[in-house]
């Protein structure tokens, strides 16, 4: 992909959502694996299908709000009931709870849709009038990569929660896409449904173009020949590679990472499929844009910071320190530092002969900035990460690398 195609936005992000991503899932053997039909995939997918839509009556589905742009609220939420989204091949699937139900109900026109490097995340290729374009987060109960996707009431109102609070995080690196708008079908734990996210970051700055974080340093499944993102972005600035990426991506990623997490208690999952680089007309960049915020919530950060918990479940589920400390290295360490910062410093070693060591050591200085109190938060001399093999019921079990931190 040539650098200069990013400024044809909507467009080229889902572009390089589908196919700037060769490479970029070495970092487990769980990662590429998929149950997901082909067709609804995104790299060898169709260029888009169908999403069946229902009419619910209001008094069958939970709703949760975020401040969402009145036309997308519009869209979904109307008198005569709310619009309901359902993955095609989880409409197809006998076994999915309350499926008889939703089926019951009145169809209203479809959703056309093209999936994201996500899959069960969808981009809308018509947006309704007076809104923003926006994505869908559906249900979709088949394994992709380690977990099953499914999308129960508890994480469409945590998602929507953690948006509603990320709006008080005041950092001009830091911009997040909204999920603001959240439906269930039903009122109780095992209802589920889908997210509305909205495409536009939020605060909004106009004329500003967005690269997934994995595009930068991965292939192009149809052009293999062309250059990493980040090797067109240094030449065309003729930047100094290691101040370039540290100053501009991997140093805002963690100081954004650090503000989330010591003034919300919000860990952010900032690897490279849920971090975009937001550049200006002169591919300079400007602010690093999250997303996807079904995440951990530390309590105890929480109450520290003098904030409340609008959050269903316990948080981290950690009830014990060591619990605590294992939690945040596996969402620095591993989701940041080994499955986002490894690659990119892989290629400042390919491509300029940089050495790996002095990225890590300047990373870490931001690193200590940013967060000075880590050692009463984090493993000292070690990290911890996923079991390589899941257990029989996919629950999440960590393990202990015994190696030092080296982002941190």
């Amino acid at each position: 992909m040539d650098l200069a195609a990013v400024f044809e936005g909507e467009l080229a992000l889902l572009y390089m959502e589908r196919y700037v991503d060769e490479g970029a899932r070495t970092y487990s053997p769980l990662a590429g694996e998929t149950e997901a039909s082909p067709r609804y995939r995104p790299e060898r997918g169709a260029p888009s299908f169908e999403l069946v839509a229902v009419n619910t009556p209001r008094d069958r589905v939970s709703v949760f709000q975020a401040d969402p742009s009145p036309g997308l609220l519009q869209h979904f939420v109307r008198p005569q009931g709310v619009l309901f989204a359902v993955h095609p091949e989880t409409w197809a699937n006998e076994t999915v709870e309350r499926l008889g139900d939703i089926r019951a109900l009145p169809r209203d026109m479809s959703i056309r849709v093209a999936p994201t490097a996500s899959t069960r995340t969808v981009l809308a290729l018509e947006r309704p009038k007076n809104g923003p374009g926006y994505f869908l987060k559906l249900h979709y109960p088949v394994r992709i990569s380690r977990f099953n996707r499914e999308l129960r009431r508890k994480n469409i109102h945590n998602s929507v929660a953690v948006s509603r609070d990320l709006a008080n995080l005041r950092f001009d690196k830091f911009a997040y896409l909204p999920d603001t708008l959240g439906v269930a079908f039903g009122m109780d734990e095992q209802s589920w449904g889908f997210l509305v996210r909205e495409t536009w970051p939020r605060p909004f700055v106009a004329d500003r173009f967005l690269i997934p974080c994995f595009a930068l340093y991965a292939g192009d499944l149809n052009h293999p020949d062309a250059p990493p993102l980040l090797v067109q972005m240094i030449d065309r600035l003729a930047a100094e590679p290691v101040s370039f990426v540290v100053d501009r991506i991997l140093g805002p990623v963690v100081e954004c990472w650090a503000r989330a997490a010591r003034q919300r208690g919000i860990l952010l999952e900032s690897h490279a499929q849920n971090t975009l680089l937001e550049v200006d007309r002169d591919c300079v960049p400007r602010r690093v844009v999250h997303r996807d915020f079904d995440v951990w919530v530390d309590p105890g950060a929480r109450h520290r910071a003098g904030l409340g918990m609008p959050f269903l479940g316990r948080g981290m589920a950690a009830d014990t320190d060591e619990a605590v400390k294992q939690h945040y290295s596996l969402v620095y360490d591993q989701f940041i530092g080994h499955h986002f910062f490894d690659y990119v410093a892989g290629i400042l070693k390919r491509d300029y002969g940089v050495d790996e060591a002095i990225v890590r050591a300047q990373v870490r200085e931001v690193f200590h900035h940013s967060f000075p109190d880590a050692d009463r938060l984090f493993p000292l001399r070690t990290m911890f990460k996923f079991r390589t093999q899941s257990p029989p019921d996919r629950s999440v079990v960590l393990e202990d690398m015994q190696q030092p931190p080296v982002w941190r």
